[in-house]
């Protein structure tokens, strides 16, 4: 009995696991958030895994792996994902014997020793394949969570891609409106100095310092667009807006619209509803809910309890074999969790159709939205061609002596106004195929698309 009681209190100690504090510091963890920048040793080291080069512009595709290296979603997921793989190890364990020992002491026991020792071990064996359908159940729970994982890169390259565009928009609205501000300020003082020579009424005068005050609020205005679209799109990243100091964003992927009229939309459509993330995630899910309930079935079966034994008595040794202990299936044979897991299953099934259909809708309104902007996007390039060609006759004219300084003023202020028109709806195209791209989950962007596919291909799922 000493040596049974050593062994057991062994066998315990070694297969504890021990607590350990990780206290969360706020301050630590502030200092450490605070920190972060696009220049950071620790996402160097991680662009230089994916085989980006130090010299590589920060556009859109380089931006996207910042994101991935440090938004709190994807640190969010990928912890989500690592319960996923923890719970695989729970399904797999089989259920641990117990050991009950009762010493029993006879107080009017004459001639012989007043002590009995009953001792047994309980064995449960579990019938009807059970610990295979966990094990099931949890595997497909967890290639669900990693799906996730892609489908989280992806909408985080979508968030991100709007916040970079709208840094754009507000950059180049900025550049337009210091230039018509410049301009107008030039027509000003040439409508002053008619307005001295007698030749301009003041009521001209009066509209065109109006013209010049609303230019000037548009200015400040843009100035606060600005910094609000530098905040958004360093929170896009999961970077302070101090991480952005001194980085040269490029938005060459901006200045010209893909033309998505060569997009194979039908099979991009078809392989979106087959393998979005999202969709081979719920997939994922369906073949989990259908091993939840094979394994509620299982367990109409009850298991089994071997319960070997041994007893000394007044010296004598008796074992007992405790061959099998059965639970009877008389009062309910498993029944209603059987009923919530077929529900289960029918409402995974229910979702993932509403997910498809969502795909579909989301995919049409996105082409219809590519499609609507484009003819206003041909539109505003003829404007602006209009303009330059009248730009460039009116400065021949003041070479020529024709026309003065004045009347170039306005047609460069007019040719301003046009590329602020072009810019609008260059924008707005974009933003639709933002849209398209993310219901696709396939970057439109031509060139740019395979390197994408590579990176997203090679993302760590922990």
């Amino acid at each position: 009995m000493r040596t049974l009681k050593k062994v057991l209190f062994l066998t315990l100690l070694t297969g504890c696991a021990h607590f350990q504090d990780r206290p969360l510091e706020p301050h630590v963890s502030a200092s450490r958030l605070q920190a972060r920048s696009l220049n950071g040793g620790e996402l160097r080291q991680f662009l230089d895994a994916t085989h980006i080069s130090k010299q590589a512009p920060w556009n859109l595709d380089t931006l996207t792996l910042a994101a991935w290296f440090y938004h709190p979603d994807m640190a969010l997921i990928r912890a989500q994902a690592a319960m996923a793989d923890a719970a695989g190890v729970t399904a797999a364990q089989r259920p641990n014997p117990s050991v009950a020992i009762t010493p029993t002491w006879i107080s009017n026991l004459a001639d012989a020793m007043p002590w009995i020792f009953v001792s047994s071990v309980s064995i449960p064996i579990e019938t009807a394949g059970k610990r295979g359908l966990r094990m099931d159940r949890s595997k497909h729970l967890d290639n669900a969570a990693r799906l996730r994982i892609a489908d989280t890169a992806w909408l985080v390259r979508g968030r991100l891609r709007l916040a970079l565009l709208d840094t754009y928009a507000a950059q180049t609205s900025l550049g337009l409106l210091q230039q018509q501000q410049h301009l107008q300020e030039r027509i000003n003082q040439g409508l002053r100095e008619q307005q001295q020579a007698g030749e301009l009424a003041n009521s001209d005068v009066l509209a065109a310092q109006l013209a010049l005050a609303q230019v000037q609020v548009n200015v400040s205005a843009a100035e606060k667009k600005c910094a609000d679209s530098q905040a958004l799109l360093a929170a896009a990243i999961g970077i302070p807006v101090s991480g952005l100091a001194g980085i040269s964003l490029d938005f060459s992927e901006f200045a010209q619209i893909p033309d998505v009229q060569k997009l194979p939309l039908k099979p991009l459509t078809a392989t979106a509803l087959r393998e979005r993330p999202d969709v081979l995630a719920m997939l994922a899910e369906y073949a989990a809910a259908q091993a939840a309930l094979q394994l509620e079935i299982a367990n109409q079966y009850p298991n089994i309890q071997a319960n070997p034994g041994y007893t000394w008595n007044t010296g004598e040794n008796r074992w007992l074999m405790g061959l099998a202990a059965l639970q009877l299936p008389i009062v309910n044979q498993n029944q209603g969790l059987i009923a919530e897991m077929a529900a289960k299953r029918q409402e995974t099934a229910v979702r993932f159709e509403a997910l498809q259909l969502r795909i579909i809708a989301e995919i049409d309104r996105a082409h219809a939205a590519v499609l609507a902007v484009r003819p206003r996007v041909e539109t505003t390039a003829q404007l602006l061609r209009n303009r330059q060609s009248n730009v460039a006759y009116t400065q021949a004219l003041v070479i020529a002596g024709e026309a003065d300084a004045h009347a170039l003023a306005i047609a460069e202020l007019e040719q301003s106004l046009a590329e602020r028109s072009r810019l609008d709806v260059l924008v707005e195209s974009q933003q639709a195929i933002a849209q398209l791209e993310a219901a696709l989950r396939y970057p439109v962007t031509g060139a740019a698309a395979n390197r994408f596919m590579s990176a997203l291909a090679s993302l760590p799922l922990s």
